[in-house]
This record gives structure tokens, C-alpha cells and sequence, in this order.
């Protein structure tokens, strides 16, 4: 069984539905890698760090984007929270293909000594070039379980045709052999207008790995961020409103740790 905490590649099933104003779905594929924090830090990872090569990851694509360590970033965020237990961070990202990078989410996934999710940063990036930080864990600081439902506002402009406002509700499922991710947005009125997820199983990431994946993907992050502007298209031809970006308040850590009673265990 692979192990998702020590290293895995996860091949995912992406999927957004919009409803509402339109109904529109849309899916595609993509494979993200989880990458030990510490081993990423240390350059101890089958795949390239801070270094050429059709895939790659490099440092200053995450945490405080200057190069310096990620666990120390993220312990940052979790100590003050009162989750310094909560040590082990496997991240889970996509990684830069031919030179360029764009994720327009990655998770960083935090377990305690007795292998429990106690944390999981969401890092949210915009086709602007902007992120912000949705740090999601329950109001007791417990276990986080496949059932939870965990709530926070809104507070990034992420799409044109979508307000920023209303709140998300996350869950998650960290393996050991598979991940999935749900996001969805909640309106004003309480209903979901945006549904979000992405899954997949993971297997080993070996260097063979790696080097398979790469030669398949060469320009996945390229992809990505076409079918991004695409979609965006298709919604403009629909008549979608055009919503311009409002002024975003300096990246910050918000929490996301309000438990959905009557959905969570």
C-alpha cells in the first residue's frame, strides 16, 4: 500500500460545478504530488528541487516565497493556533512543468505522532498572481475525519464571475493511498453555488515514477491554466457577469475551523 505521507504521486480527477445563474461542469485531470515538508526542505525527493528539469518544485513557490524553510513556515502558522503536535506536513501540490508553475491550490496536510489530520492548510492562488491562506481544522482541535465539514468565510477573489463573498465549506480524506479534496462555495443565500473536488489514488513516487509522469504531462501546469481561461470564455459567451477584482488585503493565515453541526462526526 503506498503511503501518502511519505511520498506519493496522486493521479486526480478534477471537477468544478457551478449553479445557479448557469449550470456548467467541468473536469479534467491532473497529477499532484504529496512531498514529505522536511524532505522537500532538505532536496531529498525523487523529484527535481530548486533545479532544471521537465518536472520540478521549487522552494520559493510556497510558504514565505524567498527560499527559506518550509517547515518552519508552516509550524508558524500551526503554533499559534495550538497545534504545535501537529508536526508532520506532507504537502500536496502540482509541480512546475517545463520551466513554468501555476497551482491553483495546493494543501498542506498536518498529522500528529498518532497519524491523526489535525490541520490542513489550503493555499489558494488566482490567475492574478495573488493567494491567500485558509488554515481548516476543528474548533477542538481534534481529529479531523472523512466526515467533517469544515466552514469559513470567504475572503479571496479567486474567479471574475464569482463575488468574493459567502463562505466555503472544506472536507477531506487524506489516504494512506489516496486523497480527495471537496471545497464548495456557499452563496448569501445558503445554497452551493460553486462545488469543487478533487480526487485520486496515489501510488509510489519513484524516480521511474517521476520520469513517466513527466514525459506524460510535459506542460500540465501550462494545461491547467489554459482550460482556466477557457472555462472563463465560456461563461463570458454566456453572459456572465464580469466581476473586476477588488483590492486584497495582504496574505495572511484565516481560519477555516467552524464545524458544520449536523454533517461533521
Amino acid at each position: 500500500m503506498t503511503d501518502l505521507w511519505e511520498g506519493a504521486l496522486i493521479d486526480t480527477r478534477i471537477w468544478h460545478g457551478r449553479r445557479g445563474d448557469v449550470a456548467r461542469d467541468f473536469h479534467y485531470r491532473a497529477t499532484y504530488l504529496a512531498v514529505p515538508v522536511t524532505g522537500f526542505d532538505a532536496g531529498d525527493l525523487p523529484v527535481a528541487v530548486d533545479s532544471a528539469a521537465v518536472w520540478q518544485l521549487r522552494r520559493r513557490d510556497f510558504g514565505a516565497r524567498d527560499g527559506s524553510s518550509l517547515q518552519s513556515f508552516i509550524m508558524g502558522l500551526l503554533e499559534p493556533a495550538g497545534l504545535s503536535d501537529a508536526r508532520h506536513v506532507t504537502l500536496v501540490t502540482t509541480p512546475r512543468t517545463s520551466g513554468y508553475g501555476f497551482n491553483p491550490v495546493s494543501f498542506w496536510l498536518c498529522r500528529d505522532d498518532a497519524g491523526d489530520l489535525r490541520a490542513v492548510l489550503a493555499e489558494v492562488s488566482n490567475t492574478f498572481g495573488e493567494r491567500h491562506l485558509y488554515l481548516c481544522h476543528r474548533p477542538d482541535l481534534g481529529p479531523i475525519t472523512r466526515s467533517d465539514r469544515l466552514t469559513g468565510e470567504k475572503l479571496f477573489h479567486v474567479s471574475p464571475f464569482l463575488p468574493r463573498s459567502g463562505r466555503y465549506v472544506f472536507r477531506f480524506d487524506a489516504g494512506p493511498d489516496r486523497f480527495g479534496a471537496w471545497v464548495d462555495w456557499i452563496g448569501a443565500d445558503g445554497a452551493v453555488k460553486l462545488g469543487t473536488s478533487m480526487v485520486g489514488p496515489a501510488r509510489a513516487m519513484t524516480p521511474r515514477a517521476i520520469r513517466s509522469a513527466a514525459l506524460r504531462r510535459p506542460f500540465q501546469a501550462q494545461r491547467i491554466m489554459a482550460l482556466i481561461h477557457w472555462q472563463a470564455a465560456q461563461l463570458f459567451g454566456r453572459g456572465v457577469r464580469y466581476l473586476k477584482k477588488p483590492v486584497q488585503k495582504a496574505v495572511r493565515a484565516s481560519d477555516a475551523a467552524t464545524l458544520d453541526r449536523g454533517k461533521g462526526s
